[in-house]
């Protein structure tokens, strides 16, 4: 009996050195781990997640419901009345979001909405900023643009280069030519001038051409080009907002007979055009520049296009028989009348045809006097 006492004894011993005593383990919050208790923020209390419902675990019954089936979560009792069978998680993954193209210049999308987990539903409502006041500028030497009125989706805008008809080449005015997209037109791009039919043709003027190498027909001149030859900056040219000689070969042209382009002789075709390669390139400009025309100051005449483009939702649009009305004896501030054919300079006397001057003499004045004609081809002076 003593043997057994003591063995008993020491099997207590032993197992009391090996296993060490019990002792209750909490958490943070005092809750008792050992027992499966953890805290509930939402209802501030100690629970077991597999008998109390805890809204820390789910977001709604369908999310509580989904989480069951992975782990041993309780879920309201409202929850397994309304909802019972469901095995997928509502907010498990998202649908692609919508494709939201651009909705236009000045445009953009309020927000994005979204459902209940988060996913992009809809590119939501798109708001306009209105357009911008027009700057007012002291132009001494005004151009008189055309009405827009009888244009669906462009206006052509007519640009003086150079100044009051001077400081370009002697004898000519040079224009820059604008087509700008109207409001609420939904025009995504321009990307097309053309000419079909006889009812329909492209038109250009007589300009100014510069010769050799240097001559540029599409996309402007290139800045290096200037710097060696500056009057290449006058050069007469078309093109589709590419001003820089068109390093890069995005323009192209077909059926129009630039060679014999001068300042003598128009062009027109019937069944040309000049054409961005990438039908996309530049989309969403208020302003598109179509090309530079230098003119002598006798001539008064129109440029022709027609354009075409894209809308927003990708369709075709076209304008037809565009004018551009150029006129150089709007902006030309001669003091010298048409009608004069002797001008007195002030020291000089110079022939004079329709207020061009033309031979002067030599003479070398200290003192200037004042300008005026001195001799008119009629009578009446």
């Amino acid at each position: 009996m003593k043997l057994i006492e003591s063995f008993i004894r020491l099997y207590t011993i032993i197992t009391t050195v090996v296993s060490g005593p019990l002792h209750d383990t909490r958490d943070e919050h005092n809750c008792l781990i050992q027992k499966g208790f953890s805290w509930c923020e939402d209802i501030q209390e100690c629970i077991r997640i597999w008998e109390t419902p805890c809204r820390d675990n789910f977001i709604s019954c369908e999310d509580c419901l989904f989480r069951q089936s992975l782990e041993n979560i309780a879920c309201p009792e409202e929850c397994s009345e309304s909802n019972e069978g469901i095995l997928s998680h509502p907010c498990s993954m998202c649908h692609p979001s919508p494709v939201c193209s651009s909705p236009g210049p000045d445009c953009f999308y309020l927000s994005l909405e979204e459902d209940s987990c988060g996913c992009i539903v809809s590119c939501g409502e798109v708001t306009c900023q209105p357009p911008s006041p027009p700057q007012v500028i002291n132009d001494p030497c005004p151009i008189t643009q055309d009405t827009c009125s009888n244009y669906d989706y462009v206006c052509p805008i007519v640009t003086e280069i150079t100044h009051c008809s001077e400081d370009g080449i002697e004898g000519f005015t040079t224009y820059q030519l604008s087509l700008f997209v109207k409001d609420h037109t939904q025009v995504k791009n321009i990307y097309a001038l053309f000419g079909e039919y006889s009812y329909h043709e492209m038109y250009f003027p007589p300009a100014y051409q510069i010769d050799g190498p240097f001559n540029s027909d599409i996309g402007g001149v290139s800045p290096s080009i200037i710097q060696i030859f500056p009057n290449s900056r006058f050069d007469s040219w078309i093109t589709i907002d590419i001003t820089d000689g068109d390093p890069d070969n995005l323009l192209s042209t077909i059926g129009i007979d630039f060679d014999s382009w001068s300042e003598t002789h128009s062009i027109s075709t019937s069944n040309g055009a000049i054409f961005q390669i990438d039908p996309n390139y530049n989309d969403f400009k208020n302003e598109y520049i179509i090309g530079q025309i230098t003119l002598p100051n006798e001539i008064t005449d129109s440029l022709i296009v027609n354009v075409q483009g894209k809308k927003i939702n990708e369709d075709s649009w076209k304008e037809y028989n565009v004018h551009f009305n150029l006129d150089p004896s709007e902006i030309i501030q001669n003091p010298i009348p048409l009608d004069c054919v002797l001008w007195y300079d002030g020291c000089n006397l110079c022939q004079v045809t329709e207020g061009r001057l033309g031979l002067c003499s030599s003479n070398s004045c200290l003192v200037y006097g004042d300008t005026l004609c001195h001799s008119y081809s009629h009578t009446g002076h």
